[in-house]
């Protein structure tokens, strides 16, 4: 019996010493300066759209209540192409947040064409600061065909699938997205939407995507697409600084719903003197009725 009770003290020790010497511990960590956040594009036949935030510190209470103190609605925005100029117009737009959208009236986007944003806001400071970005539309790309099909053992849920015969005189970098008529507000980048022809070049391959995330807030448990959904799909054609950004962005993405998965690649922005990216989309659109 004693010799019991002795082997249980010895397993409770260590136990009643870590109690013993614990101490409560306070991190005193530096607070990081907001940046500017720089979401924008512009695609052949379209206007460009800018939605612009600032970023919040790492332990900041994030919710549907707090997000719109994040948003920037006061800047100046102006986009400039080969021949023109612009300032864009701050436009009220429930589909996207923050829900405005600075948006160009005039200026629309061609294929081949170079354009750039000036950004110019006034820092927590009251100090004017200016932020700068480029981009270029690539040549649009066709997709030979699009389709649904649903998954071995499914029924009802599946895969956008598409046909590409990649061109072998070049480097290509594509980016899918997708929208759901009446249950999508806005196009959606697909599970695993940028890629290369880095493993298919002169190739004809066949792809399936699944749905990706349309809100961080709000995470649907399953991402497949059901028969009877109407798909209207917008494949891009991008140039090789927003496949980089694209291609970290959605591997943060993934590794985000793994615990035990870690990503070290930055992002790679074209953003001088803030955060985010400014895209060039060659654009083209299919529609897909999933049977």
């Amino acid at each position: 019996m004693l010799k019991s009770k002795f082997k249980l003290l010895s397993a409770l020790l260590p136990v009643f010493v870590w109690f013993a010497c614990e101490k409560e511990l306070e991190l005193d960590l530096p607070e990081t300066p907001s940046r500017m956040v720089i979401e924008g594009w512009i695609e052949n036949g379209q206007p460009a759209q800018v939605i612009l935030s600032h970023s919040a510190p790492y332990f900041a209470r994030i919710d549907s209540n707090s997000l719109m103190q994040f948003a920037e609605t006061h800047a100046k925005v102006t986009l400039y192409s080969a021949s023109d100029n612009e300032i864009l117009t701050l436009k009220p737009n429930q589909d996207y947040f923050p829900p405005y959208v600075y948006k160009s009236t005039d200026i629309r986007g061609e294929s081949g064409g170079t354009y750039s944003i000036e950004i110019i806001y006034e820092t927590d400071n009251r100090i004017m600061d200016t932020i700068t970005a480029s981009t270029s539309i690539q040549e649009p790309v066709e997709l030979d065909s699009v389709w649904f099909q649903a998954d071995p053992g499914m029924q009802t849920k599946g895969r956008l699938w598409i046909r590409l015969s990649d061109d072998v005189s070049k480097t290509n970098y594509y980016r899918l997205l997708y929208k759901r008529k009446g249950k999508d507000a806005k196009y959606t980048a697909t599970n695993v939407s940028t890629f290369s022809d880095v493993m298919i070049n002169g190739k004809t391959a066949e792809m399936g995507f699944l749905r990706g995330f349309s809100s961080l807030i709000a995470v649907e448990e399953e991402n497949y697409f059901e028969t009877g959904d109407t798909v209207s799909v917008k494949f891009c054609s991008i140039d090789e600084v927003q496949f980089n950004f694209w291609n970290v962005y959605q591997s943060r993405v993934i590794a985000s719903a793994n615990p035990l998965a870690t990503n070290n690649n930055q992002l790679r922005s074209n953003i001088e003197g803030g955060l985010g990216i400014w895209s060039g989309y060659g654009a083209t659109y299919y529609m897909v009725y999933a049977k």
